[in-house]
């Protein structure tokens, strides 16, 4: 029983993909960029974001709607982007914490892309109704966080490739002590009922 639960413990160890065999966390697999540079891409993402906000404050669908006729879609849009822009950062602040978290990168990434389609629609209105210089840096910043969100995109498949191969190799260890386990059982319950 002991040499049983000795081969599981020994065995579960041996299937941490994430750690070396001394107990000293792994080198990131090849082709994963590395924690350093993921917090690169995480601090010009939310540089963008920073940049986006004072540029929203300055932006006025309420007044396109009542000087100019603009449709009030505008102001559902003006206030979703807000919304979203709120909820980027704070999952971004959580995702430099966890750069390794594949939950949490692909939250990421859904609500920049999110986010991009609204201030799209956002810029249409500002293109008919606001100044051009509203456009122009709205554009520029559509622009920097599409490049942003491309890179973050390449990290995501790095990531989700490494962590479905750690799977992999994690379940083969798995098999590979089940079945060294089940070898064990029959042998040891053997001279058990000898002794009896």
């Amino acid at each position: 029983m002991k040499a049983a639960l000795l081969s599981i413990l020994l065995c579960a160890f041996c299937a941490q993909p994430s750690w070396t065999q001394q107990g000293t966390p792994a080198m990131p697999a090849v082709g994963l960029e590395t924690p350093w540079s993921v917090q690169k891409i995480i601090a010009d993402l939310q540089n963008d974001t920073n940049q986006l906000q004072p540029l929203l404050q300055q932006i006025n669908p309420q007044q396109w709607s009542d000087q100019k006729g603009a449709p009030t879609t505008y102001i559902v849009q003006w206030q979703t982007a807000h919304q979203q822009l709120n909820d980027i950062i704070t999952t971004t602040k959580l995702f430099a914490q966890k750069t390794e978290s594949l939950s949490t990168a692909l939250d990421v990434y859904f609500r920049l892309e999110a986010l991009e389609i609204t201030e799209r629609a956002l810029g249409e209105g500002v293109q008919k109704y606001d100044t051009r210089a509203n456009s122009d840096k709205l554009n520029a910043l559509i622009a920097r966080n599409f490049d942003n969100r491309q890179r973050l995109r390449d990290y995501l498949r790095d990531l989700a490739a490494t962590t479905e191969q750690n799977f992999k190799i994690a379940d083969g260890e798995a098999q590979r002590c089940r079945g060294m386990i089940s070898k064990e059982l029959p042998a040891n319950s053997g001279k058990k009922s000898k002794r009896r």
